[in-house]
């Protein structure tokens, strides 16, 4: 296992993508980009979407935020997908930066001095103080959205990568890192990787754990080129 947050997060994932696997079956408001298996493929049509000249225009005052949903399975796929995008982004001359939240969130519990505390202490530690402890250090609005908005105004590019989500579930939820996602779009365009489903009105993390509705993002799916 990599180095970072606790062990104990790593089975409770595991067993929340076992406990939801199915079958892939035809879903409603879903084209089949979003559950295939070829990521190159859906890699690629991004690509071609992020660099069409019109893209991002004609908002009509909504965020420039577009939420990628994409199969559970795949999830380890996606930070070598993300560079390999960056780097062809790079050669057109278009800036981007990539936001792992899992390493995002192990480098502030690093600074913090208590990361090898809870690595230590993890199969003393309950589920309940655990979660106590990262919704303090790791809070959202206070810590977590902040140096997401450093790491922007430090680079100042043109789209913005998040990814990681379903790493760093449940001590980090979607709902809570896109509904304090304003401060981060005036000048940027916000791409998050979402293991899962989203229709436009409710996001489903691995494909079943409902989280609260969001109907602010647009689905990069929906997105034609």
């Amino acid at each position: 296992m990599p180095d970072g947050l606790p062990s104990f997060s790593i089975p409770i994932q595991k067993s929340i993508v076992s406990s939801v696997s199915t079958p892939n079956s035809p879903r409603p408001l879903m084209n089949h980009f979003q559950f295939s298996n070829d990521m190159d493929t859906l890699f690629e049509h991004i690509y071609q979407k992020l660099t069409a000249p019109d893209f991002g225009q004609n908002l009509g005052g909504e965020l420039p935020l577009y939420i990628q949903p994409f199969p559970t399975k795949q999830q380890s796929a996606i930070p070598q997908q993300v560079k390999h995008l960056m780097k062809r982004l790079e050669k057109k001359g278009i800036t981007s930066i990539d936001i792992n939240l899992y390493d995002l969130c192990t480098d502030i519990l690093q600074e913090e001095g208590i990361l090898d505390a809870i690595l230590q202490g993890e199969r003393e530690i309950s589920r309940e103080d655990l979660v106590s402890t990262l919704d303090s250090v790791l809070d959202i609005k206070t810590v977590v959205i902040p140096r997401i908005q450093s790491l922007i105004e430090e680079q100042q590019p043109k789209f913005v990568f998040i990814h990681a989500i379903g790493r760093v579930y449940p001590f980090l939820r979607s709902h809570g890192i896109l509904n304090n996602i304003d401060e981060l779009t005036s000048d940027c365009n916000l791409v998050f990787f979402f293991p899962g489903e989203y229709n436009n009105l409710q996001l489903k993390l691995f494909g079943k754990i409902s989280d609260e509705n969001y109907y602010r993002g647009q689905n990069l799916n929906d997105i034609m080129i």
